[in-house]
């Protein structure tokens, strides 16, 4: 297990910091500049925390109050950096090779061997890396990670230079990887996709903090607040006043539409009036309506399609009332009114128990 507390001040920010990993991948999101990457810094030993401590299976890292900083070479733990940093002088081999040092050499190459199967380029293996594209180079960096049997392994956004394909291979690989590597892994991205596939838990990291760390299906369904909203897909949220709540449901007024919406989430019943409130709908749970119904908003004029793919359509509602709002929509084409037509009024349906309600 992989436990981690500390607290890293710097200026204009502070890094503050409480989990723990146990034999699992949590996939960490969150905004540029909010921590993600300097706590793994942190665990891998090459930033020093001003204060906390970090223990892996019982051996203290990190302790600001036993003055305990083990260098990174003695902490048992792999890190995959996002420019993968393969030594360019060295082959795949010698590249694997690198951090077992000091082992029999027959057990040294049994590994690499074992590896470079696991990892599907056995044949590659006396090529140095300026000769393999990038998806190569990013196997051999996760393979070079895992040789030495680390305790936990760091993966700083290991994908993000590659295209679609091969970002969806190397992904497989990682999950392919994780039965021969039974130890804690913390993977850093910025693909809300790629961290639910590959993570059993998600830790959604906001200015320096970690404001909610759960189940991939609990951060989706429940986000705790705005930041962890917008970036589990909730591109819809507004400000609203609750003006009615009982065991079952809330009436929320939203100034942005002069209008209220029904909610009939969980949280309602610890809703009080005039209670302030953001609510929130993902874009593919909000319906396209013909006709005013309850919990519909009028689409007026200049209110049209402006885009569309094999997939969806999108549509963005804008109304100057004052003020102005901005909705976001995407439908598969079956669900479509089939009349619906670029420009013509239609109303924007919010189902109840679609929507999301946080705390201020």
């Amino acid at each position: 297990m992989l436990e981690i507390n500390i607290k890293k001040t710097l200026p204009g920010f502070q890094l503050d910091i409480d989990l723990s990993v146990n034999r699992e991948i949590i996939s960490m999101l969150g905004p540029s500049g909010s921590g993600k990457t300097m706590t793994l810094l942190s665990i891998a030993g090459l930033l020093k925390p001003d204060q906390g401590i970090i223990c892996l299976n019982g051996c203290t890292l990190f302790s600001s109050q036993d003055n305990i900083f083990l260098p990174p070479q003695k902490r048992k733990i792999g890190f995959v950096f996002q420019n993968y940093a393969l030594f360019p002088h060295m082959t795949v081999a010698d590249n694997i090779a690198y951090g077992m040092q000091g082992k029999p050499k027959e057990q040294i190459k049994k590994r690499v061997d074992d590896l470079l199967e696991i990892i599907h380029i056995p044949a590659l293996k006396n090529r140095y890396p300026f000769e393999l594209s990038s998806g190569q180079q990013q196997r051999v960096a996760l393979a070079r990670a895992i040789a030495p049997e680390p305790e936990a392994l760091l993966l700083d956004e290991p994908f993000s230079a590659l295209d679609t394909f091969r970002k969806e291979r190397l992904e497989f690989e990682l999950l392919t990887l994780q039965q021969y590597y039974l130890g804690d892994i913390l993977f850093v991205t910025h693909d809300l996709t790629q961290g639910f596939k590959l993570g059993t838990r998600l830790a959604i990291y906001d200015n320096g903090r970690i404001v909610q760390c759960d189940n991939r299906e609990e951060v989706i369904s429940s986000p705790v607040n705005r930041t962890a909203a917008r970036l589990t897909g909730v591109k819809n949220l507004f400000d609203g006043i609750v003006t009615g709540s009982d065991n079952h449901s809330a009436i929320i007024y939203i100034p942005e539409f002069g209008t209220s919406l029904k909610t009939t989430d969980y949280s309602a019943a610890k809703l009080y009036v005039d209670q302030m409130v953001v609510l929130g709908i993902r874009p593919e749970h909000i319906e396209i309506f013909e006709e005013p119904t309850e919990n519909t908003i009028p689409c007026r004029e200049g209110h049209q399609v402006v885009g569309v793919t094999n997939i969806h359509y999108y549509y963005y509602a804008e109304r100057d009332n004052n003020k102005r709002y901005h909705l976001e929509s995407c439908r598969p084409r079956p669900l479509l009114p089939p009349c619906f037509e670029a420009g013509k009024p239609c109303y924007l349906y919010f189902p109840p128990e679609r929507i999301i309600t946080l705390v201020n």
